[in-house]
């Protein structure tokens, strides 16, 4: 059955229902699989979903279609062919739910349809469980990776060991400093130098940062650092307590703690009247105590946010002003990358993709 408060897309679902289906002997060698129409009638699904499951499971030689006819069961030697023909890469982020991970995950899906490679998929929140998927990974067969690293991470002794190997991987938004690896990433440097410059002319001077420990991640490092030389261009002071810098500690399961956090450094910092989050969960938290705190948005407290959150301020009809990241861009030029670095032998690359800001109603 489906689920759909997983947060594997539906379309992978399908695919790999057919497939265990197709493994068990519930569906053998010849067997027409369910049309089109009898999916989505039973599932409640898209034609589209159904049609992206279906030509994964074509691609990948486990089923064939006769116009007219319908599609049915490859023989097991097809099958064997046309998985063992086509590359196999694999793609590790931490979560799949928020609007940046969809959209990286649509870059580097879009990408690999544009390539013919085979996608596999693992979500990981922990070190532990990043060195355990890179390991599955690479016994099950995939020639490269693609990996978005933990957040709070800085240097992963597994990801450096697959340099060590040559192993060909790619990093996306972080890179490790002082060592040469495949790295794509925003220009958060001047990301952090276009929010800062925006909520200055706003006439703030009191802005307060809620960030990743920002000493341990490449992106979360650049970011303050084009806020901190934007304030001293403009000859203002920094102050670390309207910094609220462990957010990667505070896991995005656990909205409450996070959300007390948030009211206590607001409360205890109250000349504060701008935040920029480097996080766009956390900006929706920052928006929702503040509401709770009885402030004003924008005129007490100006929220700007790091990524376009996914939702509005209903209530208010409040649009969240961001730094934009062009996220699909990166995860498709993250597997063009990748491939090169499968194919030949090159210089590592980093590849840098500029931000813009969008100005709404939270400034």
């Amino acid at each position: 059955m489906l689920d759909q408060s997983k947060s594997t897309p539906l379309y992978l679902q399908i695919k790999e229902m057919i497939s265990t289906m197709i493994e068990r002997g519930e569906l053998k060698p010849g067997d027409r699989v369910p049309t089109e129409a009898e999916m989505i009638e039973q599932y409640q699904v898209s034609r589209v979903t159904v049609k992206n499951a279906y030509k994964l499971l074509v691609d990948e030689g486990i089923i064939f279609r006769i116009a007219g006819k319908g599609s049915f069961v490859s023989p097991k030697e097809q099958q064997i062919e046309g998985i063992a023909d086509i590359k196999k890469i694999g793609f590790l982020s931490p979560m799949v739910t928020d609007r940046f991970s969809m959209k990286l995950f649509q870059g580097v899906e879009e990408g690999c349809k544009e390539a013919g490679f085979m996608l596999m998929i693992r979500q990981v929140h922990l070190q532990s469980e990043e060195r355990d998927a890179i390991h599955d990974m690479i016994r099950c067969g995939a020639e490269g990776l693609i990996i978005f690293p933990v957040d709070g991470e800085a240097y992963s002794e597994d990801i450096i060991s697959l340099k060590t190997r040559n192993y060909p991987f790619v990093l996306v938004d972080r890179y490790l400093p002082g060592i040469k690896t495949n790295a794509i990433y925003s220009d958060n440097y001047q990301g952090g130098v276009l929010g800062t410059e925006h909520l200055i002319n706003k006439g703030h001077t009191q802005i307060g940062i809620i960030s990743s420990t920002k000493s341990t991640t490449a992106s979360s490092e650049d970011r303050f650092l084009g806020h901190i030389d934007t304030m001293k261009k403009h000859q203002l002071l920094t102050n670390p307590s309207y910094w609220l810098t462990r957010t990667d500690e505070l896991t995005y399961q656990q909205e409450d703690i996070s959300k007390t956090y948030i009211s206590d450094w607001l409360t205890n910092n109250p000349d504060i009247t701008a935040v920029f989050a480097f996080n766009s969960i956390m900006a929706v938290y920052v928006l929702q105590v503040a509401r709770s705190l009885g402030k004003k948005i924008p005129e007490q407290l100006a929220i700007l946010s790091y990524d376009s959150p996914d939702i509005r301020d209903m209530d208010n009809n409040l649009y969240f002003s961001a730094v934009e990241q062009n996220v699909e861009e990166i995860g498709l030029q993250a597997v063009q990358l990748l491939d090169m670095a499968t194919n030949e032998s090159q210089n590592f690359e980093h590849l840098v993709i500029p931000v813009s800001l969008s100005q709404r109603s939270t400034t």
